[in-house]
């Protein structure tokens, strides 16, 4: 544990070990495989620790994030170890230990930082116990989507192709019963908080038989939905992601997954007259 802390503090963008060793790419297998993840987010992008993340979240893998601040994680992981109590630490690199090591070097600097005694070896977990969360509706398919950082008038256009997921996933997909957190918050600064909004996500996510993941524009950034992909990835549901182009994708979701299929739409009007049309099926139906 000692040695990715130490490579932690050297800085790095989106970077995840298993069992200690750096993991390169996303591998459902070797997340599933390791004892324990360990995710370094700093200045991240859609990259693939994000997916690892969800992945064992899924898989009840206990889980290190080290951060400098909370606020460099996705909204809805920044309280995860309160959703997860026990599978989840968050450890602010910043804040491990103010001592610094006693020469005439200076004050501390991140490079001085000392680590506690129990994180010199494997990381220690306490017992972690699920907590089954309620959802006082049926699921039968989620909808997750990736609209951070838009302001409130394409948040509000973005709902608009939610709406129509939704309905089109009613009409020709079979699902009666689709969950998405995003139609139910008018804007971005109503959704809960992060703990409950990650509780209810894994939850919908766990019985719904099918995924629809949609992303509004074509820019590359971190965002909840990766990691509620990477659990969809872990749990074998079978899914659909829609996209304006494949630069958008963490690097391993551009390649083949099983269970995963992948559209590029050509515009958001044209998005919106297939998911109303005949041919709504082939965006919304694995």
């Amino acid at each position: 544990m000692e040695q990715v802390l130490d490579e932690a503090r050297g800085g790095g963008y989106n970077r995840y070990w298993l069992d200690g060793q750096e993991a390169e790419g996303f591998s459902l297998e070797r997340v599933a495989q390791c004892q324990w993840l360990a995710m370094q987010l700093d200045h991240p992008q859609a990259e693939d620790a994000l997916l690892a993340a969800g992945a064992a979240l899924a898989l009840k893998k206990p889980s290190l994030y080290l951060v400098d601040a909370r606020t460099q994680l996705p909204f809805f992981l920044r309280e995860a170890d309160r959703t997860r109590p026990g599978q989840v630490n968050i450890i602010c690199l910043s804040k491990l230990c103010a001592s610094r090591i006693s020469d005439d070097s200076g004050p501390a600097s991140r490079d001085h930082v000392l680590i506690p005694p129990t994180l010199e070896a494997t990381p220690h977990f306490a017992p972690y116990k699920e907590v089954p969360l309620d959802l006082k509706r049926p699921v039968d398919s989620f909808i997750g989507c990736l609209m951070s950082n838009l302001n409130n008038l394409e948040y509000g256009e973005a709902r608009i192709h939610l709406q129509a997921i939704q309905e089109a996933l009613v009409r020709v997909g079979g699902r009666p019963y689709p969950y998405c957190e995003a139609l139910n918050v008018a804007r971005p600064a109503d959704f809960d908080k992060p703990d409950r909004a990650l509780a209810q996500d894994l939850a919908a996510l766990s019985l719904a038989k099918t995924c629809v993941f949609y992303l509004y524009d074509g820019k590359s950034r971190p965002s909840g939905m990766w990691v509620e992909m990477g659990a969809a990835l872990a749990w074998a549901k079978p899914c659909v992601l829609l996209t304006p182009n494949l630069e958008a994708l963490p690097p391993a979701l551009r390649l083949p997954q099983a269970n995963l299929r992948v559209v590029v739409y050509q515009s958001h009007q044209h998005l919106l007259h297939q998911l109303q049309g005949d041919n709504a099926q082939s965006l919304v139906v694995p």
